[in-house]
């Protein structure tokens, strides 16, 4: 997997953790001070301190929720770092209830564990994340014991929490890294069906060959473009370019050679047009070209004549050598009263006819559109 690629798959967990976070602040709000009516009766001589402690997590959560609701994108963003803080909050307020109660015997460990299933349950975390958090876990949970500042009163109890609690943090990290792999898997599923479906997009709308549109895409994007001319009353003119000699191409060198010339012209062409342009393979060597906000005298004088001046100036290397060909172009300026894309192309098209028999290697404006009879 590519650095690109990780990142994205990171990016696409973020909304997945965002949302498990808002549902682990909202039971978190709800069940942490829900569970201090448990406290008064198991504990009931630390219950108010017990509330304190409670109420941190508690406000926690509750500055979570606000910060869903006031800022949802920094909420997605941080939701990893977010849910990891607020997971080792309520925890480590738990595991301080236990040693107010009766540390390492007490049951109220079983919160923790409830917790850490929870946090396997909803998040999606690294494993090395994953691993962090258990840890910091057992050794606040530990520290007591550690430091001397407690002691096992029972140690088969102990020893029986400590399994069960171990256990869990197992359980946990494999469920992290399984569920990781599952969320793998399927965004390189979606990343390489996007790819097929740009590339069935591509096949379905580019000649493979010179790269430009092909003739069906390009009478859709042709016809959306005169509309928009239509609309605003801007000019708009089109070409048709077709090269010079071409079967003399094919039928002395053959049609690798001829491939290479049809190839090297299309970039030419490509080249000398603005991104706005739209140019397409009209059919074997002819090429059709849609120019938005270009009137006929621009079209001619200086947008064909370059290409036919770009085309004939240098030549094409090919495998056979190098070999100088030009282009005929026809051009036509679309009248926007009622006229077609094909209509203009016929009429575009009658200039290449006539470039051609006028020695080719020129630009020849084709016939004027047809002016409707006046009525009588």
């Amino acid at each position: 997997m590519s650095t690109t690629t990780v990142t994205d798959f990171e990016a696409s967990l973020a909304p997945r953790n965002a949302a498990a976070l808002l549902v682990e602040a909202r039971l978190g709000v709800f069940f942490v001070p829900a569970f201090w009516a448990l406290d008064w009766v198991v504990m009931p001589a630390q219950v108010w301190t017990l509330l304190w402690i409670r109420a941190v997590p508690t406000a926690f959560g509750i500055a979570l929720l606000l910060l869903r609701h006031l800022a949802p994108e920094l909420f997605e963003r941080r939701a990893t770092v977010l849910a990891f803080g607020f997971s080792l909050l309520v925890a480590w307020s738990i595991a301080l209830m236990c040693f107010l109660h009766e540390g390492y015997e007490s049951p109220y460990y079983a919160g923790i564990n409830l917790l850490v299933l929870c946090v396997g349950l909803l998040f999606s975390w690294r494993t090395p994340m994953a691993i962090a958090f258990s840890l910091a876990i057992y050794a606040f949970y530990m520290a007591p014991l550690l430091l001397g500042i407690t002691s096992a009163k029972s140690l088969p109890v102990m020893l029986s929490n400590q399994f069960f609690l171990f256990s869990t943090a197992v359980v946990t990290v494999a469920s992290h890294i399984h569920r990781r792999r599952l969320e793998r898997s399927e965004f390189d599923a979606q990343v390489a069906q996007r790819h097929l479906l740009a590339e069935v997009q591509t096949m379905a709308t580019i000649d493979w060959l010179t790269n430009l549109y092909n003739r069906r895409h390009f009478f859709r994007l042709g016809e959306e473009e005169i509309a928009r001319a239509r609309r605003y009353k801007h000019a708009i003119s089109v070409l048709m370019i077709d090269i010079d000699h071409f079967k003399h191409v094919n039928d002395n060198h053959g049609h690798t050679v001829g491939d290479e010339v049809l190839s090297t012209v299309a970039k030419r062409i490509l080249a000398g047009l603005r991104q706005s342009d739209i140019a397409g393979r009209y059919g074997g060597e002819e090429f059709a070209i849609v120019l938005p906000e270009t009137d006929l005298e621009s079209a001619a004088e200086i947008v064909a004549e370059r290409l036919r001046d770009t085309i004939v100036s240098r030549p094409i290397d090919t495998a056979e050598g190098p070999l100088r060909v030009s282009i005929s172009v026809g051009v036509a300026g679309v009248e926007l009263g009622s006229e077609k894309l094909l209509d203009a192309l016929t009429r575009a098209d009658a200039g290449l006819y006539a470039a051609k028999h006028a020695g080719r290697n020129r630009v020849v404006r084709g016939t004027p559109p047809a002016t409707p009879a006046a009525p009588s």
